[in-house]
């Protein structure tokens, strides 16, 4: 049986967040040429994955940054909101600061900030100002206080503070290899500092062939690996875009990799 989406005030405040989003680009958009965007970002990171480049490439067009923003920013909400679920996480223990790592529109940190009953402060961090900027509208949408810093990882990491949290949602799999290292050394050593870490990616194994080594790197660590799968209700608009491209997400997933405030198992 499906899992509702959401409920309650905070699946008013989603629904509000994607129509607003779907406002802004409906018009000038068709929704023909939304479809075509969502059609075009699945091929890329299913099909052209090898082709490099994917950051830069899933922003490149008027569709594609549409449907960044209006599918698959949604999806990636909710996939994070179950998981946080299914993890346990405390809604009572906030960490100090979130940081929105890799942040995009701002989806992943969102759905972190909103699982605590007290709002931390976030710092959002992207190399495109596109993304900022619909970061900028997904944190006022769920009433979550955030800054927001244009660089790219790993360099633009903040310092490693004990009690923080980072969040990387479906960034790591964008980065070519010698950045997607760097930042395992990073993390891993922000992890023995005391950091809190979630990064989401894809549980498609060939968008995530360095996982083996994130897991072995992080595990001394204490972060621990675990894939997620739950069957949604997806909302309506998703639904239909999810149709109309002939894609099915009703079963959202991710793999895994946490340290924080989930149990040690």
């Amino acid at each position: 049986m499906a899992t509702p989406y959401l409920v309650g005030p905070l699946r008013d405040a989603f629904d509000a967040w994607l129509e607003a989003t779907l406002a802004r680009f409906l018009p000038p958009l068709t929704f023909p040429e939304l479809r075509r965007g969502v059609q075009a970002l699945s091929s890329l990171y299913v099909e052209r994955r090898g082709e490099g480049r994917l950051a830069e490439r899933a922003l490149d067009g008027a569709g594609k940054r549409a449907a960044f923003a209006c599918f698959y920013a949604p999806l990636h909400f909710l996939t994070l909101h179950h998981a946080l679920a299914a993890l346990g996480w405390p809604a009572d223990a906030p960490p100090a600061r979130i940081a929105d790592l890799g942040c995009g529109t701002g989806a992943a940190g969102a759905a972190v900030a909103v699982h605590f009953e007290r709002r931390p402060p976030l710092l959002a961090v992207d190399r495109s100002g596109f993304a900022l900027g619909e970061a900028r509208h997904t944190y006022r949408a769920f009433g979550v206080p955030a800054r927001t810093r244009r660089g790219a990882l790993p360099d633009a990491l903040p310092a490693a503070r004990a009690g923080d949290l980072w969040v990387l949602g479906w960034t790591v799999n964008e980065c070519a290899p010698a950045v997607e290292e760097a930042l395992r050394t990073r993390l891993a050593a922000a992890a023995e500092a005391g950091v809190a870490l979630l990064v989401a990616e894809p549980l498609a194994t060939a968008a995530t062939p360095w996982w083996r080594d994130w897991e072995r790197a992080l595990a001394p660590a204490g972060v621990h690996a675990r894939e997620l799968k739950v069957r949604v209700d997806l909302p309506l608009p998703l639904a239909k875009l999810d149709r109309a491209a002939g894609l099915d997400h009703r079963l959202l997933g991710a793999r895994l990799l946490t340290k924080g405030s989930d149990p040690v198992v």
